[in-house]
């Protein structure tokens, strides 16, 4: 009988690969006792022996110290000698198993027979019942109980692994080749103890034996390519994505035995004949498809089963994968053959081809646009209140549990990701051991691995617990021993790149050689140069695309970590940079980079990035679709009472108690309004927002100052979108929360007053009990002075009245303790009159006796230089008696507080200089003709660009 492997070469060559040495322990000593059994048998030591006296010495160390079989351990080991069957007490030379003292807990897994080195392992022996060693063997296993699946027989030259139901296949080892190290590679990796067998479970090689069983079936007919291409993606259904570079470059997309490039802006390139063959015969229209009589004809003799719903099914799971267009060529070796004289040519990368004639491009989009209701567009829509209902509507149903359910309870954090482990944990049991499940259970393992650095922020009593248990996760050992034979060699080593961010790692290279080349070409076209070339703005928005689909759809953890916030931040601000670009830059930004934007850029670098930025293009479709999210962001957080007066929404306060939720939340509304105030939004699409907005504000308890800051930007920037009452009534939320010592509604009410006079210069506050109000929360009753400084914007847009509340109360508390620094504010921001009473003198009083002499070109500090900015702006006369109180001045602080009357034979140009951020001064000097010469001068003799760019703005 002719011997056939167990495990072709083939076969074994692509789990090998991926298979260490390294990883067996002690190595060196293994293959020192193989080199001194070679020895012993070339020696003739070995073939001089009786089979009795090399038997026990070649189990133990073959099968015990080199394979790893234990048989020295005194309650269990796993070789035995000489071990009695159970039926009729025949013994066969050894067993591989778990042995104890009590031999009726005995399980055996594999028999041996060991022969002399003379004795041929095919030929009948010469004793009273003539059998093969091979038939002696196979006549114990059946004997060994039901879970002897193996059986070993050997003449110390070779070593034969049979299964225990099939003497024609056998995986044979020659001694003497087991120095070389792919042989002892394929020997421990099937047959060392740690493979072999396992005690509870399957072992990895009763699984792979299961496999080769599964493809010898498969392969027994020829396979038409529609079930090839079904097939293959069939075995990454369980993903929600797959890198659409890496399906190009396996079979039967590619035929070379080599990584291939050939996948570029949604459109798939294939040397393969058969999918060009297919394409030429299909027709794709509205989604539809239809098949020509030819290939119908094809299908039918191949025996195709449900030939059109596996191509649609291939096209959408393509499409999912950002795959839309495949390009496939006739005959490559002809291309190549045309083209070898051709620098560069390779058929690695995607080449060019004329049309028809070598090969065909078929746009395969089936998949509409539509609108969904997911929870990951649930959560992108920030309409939490929506998917929260959904969170506690499964929370007990175990049924219910998935990937997707745990990745939303992580996205809200929901008590501390306490919630997503127990989900993953039950899922873990779920689909542990399930061989079609192999790559959700992956995906689980991962994420509970990832959420390590989240589930810190949970400090309940089984936390640690928790953290230990995650800890344990060796994803390795998931992929090597786990799962290894329960997925195919391709979704294996796919597996393999998402365990170590082999993905991310890549597009964050691309994306930054991308930005890089963004700089370069802005700087080019800044020189007044130009260029075609790639389309970077598509290839940024493409890498990142992939990206994002390969975490959220396939609900990988990820998105929370620092490596993913900070490749959408290169991002967004490559493509701001990108729109700076004369003649070629974006135009427009859409909806989806800006919620990116929003949900993952912290609203300190988000407004670093757009600062000076004036208005970004924005289609007004994707402004109303942001403005509805805000929408949904608002109304999350209250529940409209029966008057329409709004109170908390209990479910959505618990959930912002969790820290990762709650700084997300108030990172999303401070970057709204971050964003917002660079969009072109007009008045009509913005009035649905403000009185939800409004609502917001009154329940709130979870922004801080710092947050309430950007909105309050907004407004100002953007305060003709309000009507005078909005912001009256976000005025009084202000007021009316607003507690001493807490400084979070300080900007509404500094600036909304300001906002009012910007837009709406004729309105006057005539509410004299909010003035009073807005007094009373800005004292102290334990201290004299209080805060009022923020008030001071609120004189020019309040009526008499009120005006004089508010002058009465300054006064009030200037009495009791002067403040300079609050009566210059009072001097510059309002209107009050710098005659009352003796406040003027006792802040020329203080400048006097605070000011310093310490100046660069003629300036002292700022205590003098805001007093004469103060009397500059209000007009107040330089010979006023007052100013006199100031003396031992220097020449150029003489000139400032009297510049008609001063001596100019004294006046040094330079001290101009030192007065350029101060456009008050020097629209006031202009008026002197004397200065210009001098100005003049000076340039001549010492050329300072500030002081020529003085001359030219002033004078």
């Amino acid at each position: 009988m002719k011997l056939k492997p167990i495990f072709s070469e083939i076969f074994l060559s692509q789990y090998l690969s991926d298979f260490h040495l390294s990883s067996i322990s002690d190595t060196r000593n293994k293959i020192l006792m193989i080199k001194e059994l070679i020895e012993e048998l070339e020696s003739g030591k070995i073939e001089s022996l009786k089979e009795e006296e090399v038997k026990s010495r070649f189990l133990n160390t073959f099968f015990g110290d080199i394979l790893g079989f234990n048989y020295g351990n005194s309650n269990k080991w796993l070789l035995r000698e000489e071990k009695k069957s159970t039926t009729d007490g025949t013994k066969s030379d050894g067993t591989l198993g778990y042995f104890f003292i009590e031999r009726l807990k005995d399980d055996v897994r594999a028999v041996i027979e060991i022969k002399d080195a003379k004795t041929d392992l095919d030929t009948k022996q010469n004793r009273a019942n003539p059998q093969t060693p091979i038939e002696q063997a196979f006549s114990y296993a059946s004997k060994a109980g039901g879970k002897c699946k193996w059986v070993i027989v050997s003449n110390i030259k070779e070593i034969r692994f049979y299964p225990s139901l099939d003497q024609s296949k056998c995986q044979i080892f020659i001694l003497k080749e087991l120095i070389h190290e792919d042989k002892l590679k394929e020997l421990f990796f099937l047959f060392h103890k740690d493979r072999f067998i396992k005690e509870n479970n399957e072992s990895s090689t009763d699984r792979l034996f299961k496999l080769t069983t599964k493809i010898k079936q498969e392969n027994d007919n020829p396979i038409h390519i529609i079930d090839k291409l079904y097939t293959s993606l069939k075995y990454f259904e369980d993903f929600g994505f797959v890198n659409p570079n890496y399906i190009a470059s396996i079979p039967p997309f590619n035929i070379l035995d080599e990584y291939v490039w050939h996948y570029h802006n949604n459109k798939l390139f294939t040397i393969n004949k058969d999918i060009y063959n297919l394409l030429t015969q299909l027709t794709i229209l509205n989604g539809d498809i239809d098949f020509t009589s030819q290939l119908k004809k094809e299908l039918s003799e191949a025996n195709v089963i449900d030939a059109k719903n596996k191509i649609i099914w291939i096209f959408y799971f393509l499409n999912i994968c950002s795959i839309y267009e495949i390009t496939a060529i006739k005959d490559y070796q002809q291309i190549k053959a045309n083209n070898k004289n051709t620098i560069g040519f390779g058929i690695r990368h995607m080449f060019s081809y004329k049309t028809g004639e070598e090969g065909i491009s078929k746009n395969i989009q089936i998949i509409k646009n539509e609108s969904c209701d997911c929870i990951l567009c649930n959560f992108r829509s920030f309409d939490f209140n929506k998917l929260l209902r959904k969170l506690k509507t499964n929370e007990s149903n175990e049924d219910n549990f998935t990937l997707e359910y745990a990745y939303a309870h992580y996205l809200v954090a929901t008590n501390n990701f306490k919630i997503t482990y127990n989900i993953y944990k039950a899922l873990e049991k779920k689909l542990k051991e399930k061989q079609n499940k192999s790559i959700k259970y992956f995906l689980v393992k991962q994420n509970l691995k990832n959420l390590h650095n989240l589930i810190i922020d949970y400090w309940l009593e089984d936390r640690e617990t928790i953290i230990n248990d995650i800890k344990t996760i060796d994803l390795n050992k998931v992929i090597y021993d786990e799962i290894e034979f329960n997925v195919c060699k391709e979704v294996k080593d796919y597996l393999i790149q998402i365990k170590e961010d082999a993905l991310i790692y890549r597009i964050q290279d691309n994306i930054e050689i991308i930005i890089s080349k963004i700089e370069d070409l802005k700087q080019l076209y800044d020189n007044g140069g130009s260029q075609t070339g790639p389309d970077y703005h598509f290839n940024l928005t493409h890498n990142y695309y992939l990206l994002y689909r390969h975490v959220n759809s396939n609900y990988i953890i990820y998105d929370a970590f620092t490596r993913y916030k900070s490749i959408v931040k290169k991002v967004f601000n490559g493509l701001i940079i990108h729109s700076h670009i004369p003649q070629i830059g974006i135009t427009q930004f859409n909806e989806f980079f800006l919620t990116e934007a929003i949900l993952h850029i912290s609203p300190t670098s988000l407004h670093e990035i757009l600062k000076h930025d004036g208005t970004l293009n924005v289609d007004d479709n994707d402004i109303e679709i942001l403005l509805e999210k805000l929408n949904n962001f608002t109304s999350s957080i209250f529940k409209q009472g029966v008057f329409n007066d709004p109170y908390e929404n209990e479910m959505l306060s618990i959930q912002l108690n969790y820290f990762k939720f709650g700084k997300l939340f108030t990172n999303i509304f401070s970057n709204f309004f971050i964003i917002f105030s660079k969009l072109n939004i007009s008045k009509e699409q913005f009035k649905q927002n403000i009185p939800l907005l409004i609502k917001f504000l009154k329940i709130e308890k979870e922004l801080a100052h710092y947050d309430l800051k950007h909105l309050s930007n907004f407004i100002i920037e953007k305060g003709c979108l309000f009507k005078e009452s909005d912001l009256m009534e976000i005025l009084k939320i202000a007021v009316n929360n607003n507690k001493y010592g807490n400084i979070k509604y300080h900007n509404f009410i500094k600036n909304i007053p300001k906002t009012l006079i910007k837009f709406y210069p004729e309105y006057r506050i005539n509410n004299e009990k909010l003035i009073k109000q807005a007094l009373l929360s800005l004292t102290n009753e334990d201290e004299s002075f209080a805060n009022y400084k923020i008030l001071i914007s609120w004189i020019d847009v309040c009526n008499d009245k009120c005006k004089d509340i508010l002058f009465n109360a300054f006064e009030e508390t200037l009495d009791k303790k002067f403040d300079s620094n609050f009566y210059e504010l009072l001097l510059l921001k309002s209107s009050y009159d710098y005659n009352k009473k003796n406040y003027f003198k006792l802040y020329t009083e203080y400048t006097s006796k605070y000011r310093k002499n310490a100046y660069r070109y003629g300036l002292t500090d700022m205590v003098f230089i805001n007093y004469v900015i103060v009397i500059y702006k209000r007009n107040i006369g330089f010979d006023k008696e007052e100013i006199k109180l100031i003396t031992n001045l220097n020449d150029y602080e003489t000139w400032l507080l009297n510049p008609i009357k001063f001596d100019y034979k004294k006046f040094n140009a330079t001290w101009l200089i030192d007065l350029n951020e101060s456009p008050i001064i020097l629209s006031k000097l202009r008026e002197i003709k004397t200065i210009p010469p001098i100005i003049e001068e000076e340039l001549k003799v010492n050329f300072n660009s500030i002081l020529a760019e003085i001359k030219y703005t002033y004078f």
